[in-house]
């Protein structure tokens, strides 16, 4: 098969272009928006530059799927300017529609939001409980969700969407604000201070990047001609608080923690329904928060600078 990955040089990119480049029986293609591959996978790489119509085109053809996995904000970023969303986010993705249209490609494999499309809600959310995003981030990620659906419509464009929860792991950048998991870790390594926005009592999910690459991997493997949308997520929803208390029966330094007023842009509550994946792939077990918080912990003493 002949696979794309748009955006591989994000997090979840790196893990996914690596794992991919591993199969035999996979010629794969990858695109970033640095002029280098940023990547460990020894696969041909394309600076993608959404201006290069015809360059992108050569070079989408003959692609069956790609995964787009390219973003530039965070919900925190587009809180305050909400057209960051529709500039940086929306309207590039809506010419890379276009193109792999134009290119014959069979499905995109589109990676959302979990945690901000469905807004807040003190019940269990499935893939078609009501969706009341408010948060810029949010809203364009579903918006993008339905432009899939117009392009399946009216180009027999296919999808599978992964609405994906608080992603943790190895080789995050946490820099831009993203990974509260790593961010903890990392602060612990620094001895510095950990800050929780909010009294701690706030609902997230939180699942393994490792476990995030096994299931969007199942788009390889399954009817390019028939879309799906899922809830990627683990059986782990906690609490700040609880997360913080895994976190310390794992690390052996000593640390404090600085409670902060919260952002608005936060969601306070978000439990995930998972049923509809796990029963689709019973044979992938999600990883244990206490073993890959320590896989992370782990990862960071050996490899950060104190």
């Amino acid at each position: 098969m002949n696979i794309g990955i748009v955006g591989c040089n994000g997090f979840i990119g790196k893990h996914l272009s690596v794992d991919l480049s591993q199969n035999k029986n996979i010629s794969l293609k990858l695109f970033g928006r640095s002029d280098t591959n940023n990547t460990t996978a020894e696969a041909p790489y394309f600076s993608f530059n959404i201006e290069n119509t015809a360059d992108i085109i050569k070079n989408f053809e003959g692609l069956d799927l790609i995964y787009y996995l390219a973003s530039d904000s965070i919900p925190i970023t587009s809180w305050e300017n909400p057209k960051i969303e529709i500039e940086k986010n929306l309207l590039p993705f809506l010419d890379f529609l276009e193109l792999a249209n134009k290119s014959n490609v069979k499905k995109v494999v589109f990676i959302s939001s979990a945690g901000t499309i469905y807004g807040c809600s003190s019940e269990s959310l499935n893939e078609n409980a009501n969706k009341s995003p408010f948060s810029p981030y949010g809203i364009n990620k579903l918006t993008m969700e339905y432009y899939l659906n117009y392009h399946q419509e009216k180009n027999n464009l296919q999808f599978d969407i992964f609405r994906v929860s608080n992603i943790y792991g190895e080789n995050q950048q946490t820099n831009k604000g993203l990974g509260i998991i790593n961010t903890f870790l990392e602060n612990i390594v620094h001895k510095k201070d950990i800050k929780v926005y909010g009294n701690g009592e706030a609902i997230r999910n939180y699942i393994y990047i490792k476990d995030v690459v096994r299931f969007i991997k199942t788009s390889i493997e399954t009817d390019l001609s028939v879309s799906s949308i899922y809830n990627l997520c683990s059986n782990d929803n906690l609490s700040i608080n609880q997360l913080l208390k895994l976190i310390k029966s794992t690390v052996s330094e000593d640390y404090k923690i600085i409670y902060i007023e919260q952002r608005n842009s936060d969601n306070p509550f978000i439990a995930l329904d998972n049923s509809k994946i796990k029963l689709k792939f019973p044979l992938i077990q999600f990883t244990s928060m206490t073993e890959g918080i320590e896989r992370c912990y782990i990862h960071i003493k050996n490899t950060i600078k104190v």
